[in-house]
């Protein structure tokens, strides 16, 4: 029996990761079962998870982050000593921007035990938008990031935005084959979601993301004198909160300059909201012409220019939301079927394509 080594990002309460953490493994195992596949043993590798917070704007603790990866590396390398990782095993690494590639790539090349190496890439310094892309203009992390792509024998995108971008911004050569794009595995949440969708909307206009400074909070702010804009990260909201809250929400806004998926606009739109997003970054790729304005509106430049198209647009999709149902129930299944499930990537990890 082969052994497939789960590698997750830290779970913390404020972020899907905790989901992810509880849910992979599962999502895994249903999949085994439905496909009658051959059986796999499924290990989950965590880490040492002190204080799991966030560092200000940002995803994770910048800190904190490296003790859970170094305490994953230290077990890795404890079962690869003892014999107990075996030529044919895998390893799913759910947050490529993690150092433990480089960890299992040196011990399966040097101790001759061949591994297939699966990382799901979800922002770094190659993308200018993103908080490291931001913080850490410097050569190191581009070296990094390609080295990890190279040392991983797959890597996962939810989007092809995503993937393009990350292939031409480290310049890498598409011939190396090594980039596929597959959604990502928050299947779970679908029903949980979905089951908001009839609940009476009031005028609220949710601002779903971190505040920081790649997804401009300052419009969401200056929105506050035509709409009753929630800013969620104000709030301090559970989990269910949140959720409770996205059914509640008559549209879910979004300005955000840097966009590899988008889940929290996902989630509000299966809750029922209807997305205002910008035509830029995945949502291009992602949403219905009619849920999407021009991305120039929402640029530091444009904004002052087209504040008034923008208002205009979002008062329309709230006033005449009725009319946008059809093409609601249209965008959610879009986002099912193609964003929300993982199954192009469980498929070729457990050998069933």
């Amino acid at each position: 029996m082969k052994t497939l080594y789960i590698v997750p990002i830290e779970p913390i309460d404020q972020r899907y990761t905790k989901q992810w953490y509880e849910n992979i493994p599962r999502l895994i195992g249903q999949r085994i079962v439905d496909k009658r596949s051959a059986p796999w043993e499924v290990v989950t590798i965590d880490g040492k998870q002190p204080n799991m917070g966030t560092t200000t704007g940002a995803f994770l603790d910048f800190g904190v982050t490296n003790i859970y990866k170094a305490s994953q590396v230290d077990r890795i390398a404890s079962l690869f000593s003892h014999g107990l990782v075996k030529p044919g095993d895998k390893f799913l690494v759910t947050d490529a921007w993690n150092f433990v590639i480089t960890a299992i790539r040196y011990m399966s090349d040097l101790l001759d035990i061949p591994v297939e190496i699966h990382g799901i890439w979800h922002a770094g310094a190659y993308d200018p938008t993103d908080i490291l892309g931001m913080k850490m203009r410097k050569p190191w992390p581009y070296h990094q990031e390609r080295a990890w792509y190279y040392a991983c024998d797959y890597n996962w995108f939810a989007t092809d935005f995503h993937k393009d971008m990350f292939i031409k911004n480290l310049s890498l050569p598409v011939a190396t084959n090594k980039a596929f794009r597959s959604g990502q595995p928050h299947d779970p949440i679908i029903a949980q979601l979905t089951a908001y969708q009839d609940l009476n909307k009031t005028d609220v206009v949710m601002w779903p993301h971190r505040y920081n400074a790649d997804k401009q909070p300052e419009i969401a702010e200056d929105l506050k004198s035509d709409f009753n804009m929630l800013i969620t990260q104000k709030l301090n909201l559970s989990k269910d909160e949140y959720y409770k809250t996205m059914g509640s929400a008559a549209a879910i806004f979004s300005c955000a300059l840097h966009e590899n998926l988008g889940i929290s606009v996902m989630e509000a739109t299966l809750a029922g909201a209807i997305p205002i997003v910008p035509e830029r970054a995945s949502y291009s790729e992602m949403y219905l012409d009619c849920f999407k304005y021009p991305s120039e509106w929402t640029t530091v430049e444009g904004y002052g220019r087209h504040r008034k198209d923008l208002v205009a647009f979002i008062q329309d999709r709230i006033k005449n939301r009725e009319q946008y149902l059809t093409d609601l129930k249209e965008q959610q299944d879009i986002l099912i079927d193609n964003y929300l499930n993982a199954n192009i990537m469980f498929d070729k990890i457990l050998e069933l394509s």
